[in-house]
């Protein structure tokens, strides 16, 4: 462990400077850290990640603007789709942690960042209040948006079970999605493979061959049995359009 790139964040109330000295040196401590790209204070408040974010969403403002004007570049529906798939998408970041119970402040802060991109897509005045541009555009507020996300994987994914004001419903009351069973070829049990030669002599008394075509003329299918050599029972049939072979 290298000592001179070490650092500490503490989470406390104390109000005395606390000191942590490895091998005789005093290793540094910080205010906030960087894990998976969400900054951490120690207030645990996300202030700091708020600020960075806040940064970024002024880069992306900015970008925006390059590319559309009031009355030029990009049209409206295209603006919304940035923003939603890429700007919005970036603010999300972490918000299962850092947004779950957003207060006053933090949806203050969030809409504060928002504005710019509102203006932006619909290229209203400046004037023009917050919330009639949400509602104009169809673009909920960023903290009821990142809520309600943080809520859903919350429940869903992590299982958590959320406030009874919220909804009253327990995480084994969901369902999951039956994804199947597979398994890569190179893991299959040696024993369960099953290997047939082509060309190989035929020896079983009864044998069925089973058949299906698709051509633009239409979808069909058929079999046939065999008792040794000698054919007993055959059949076919024309199948809809949109079947598969």
């Amino acid at each position: 462990m290298s000592i001179e790139k070490s650092s500490y964040i503490l989470f406390s109330n104390l109000v005395a400077r606390t000191r942590i000295k490895w091998n005789n040196t005093t290793i540094k401590r910080q205010k906030s850290i960087k894990y998976l790209g969400v900054y951490i204070d120690e207030k645990m408040n996300w202030s700091t990640h708020i600020h960075h974010q806040t940064k970024k969403a002024a880069q992306y403002l900015q970008n925006l603007q390059k590319i559309a004007g009031k009355t030029w570049g990009n049209n409206l529906k295209h603006r919304r789709i940035l923003y939603k798939t890429v700007i919005e998408r970036m603010l999300a970041h972490g918000a299962t942690v850092w947004c779950q119970n957003p207060t006053m402040k933090l949806a203050k802060k969030l809409a504060k960042m928002q504005r710019g991109f509102l203006l932006a897509i619909s290229g209203a005045y400046r004037t023009s209040p917050t919330a009639a541009l949400q509602v104009a555009l169809g673009i909920a507020p960023l903290h009821l948006q990142f809520q309600m996300e943080s809520q859903y994987v919350s429940i869903t994914r992590l299982r958590k079970p959320l406030t009874p004001n919220i909804l009253n419903i327990s995480p084994t009351q969901i369902e999951d999605k039956v994804t199947g069973w597979t398994t890569h070829p190179s893991r299959f049990p040696q024993t369960h493979q099953i290997t047939i030669e082509d060309g190989s002599p035929i020896t079983s008394d009864y044998n069925i061959f089973t058949d299906g075509s698709k051509t633009n003329t239409g979808v069909g299918a058929a079999f046939c049995a065999y008792e040794g050599t000698r054919r007993i029972k055959e059949w076919s049939t024309k199948l809809q359009s949109h079947n598969t072979v």
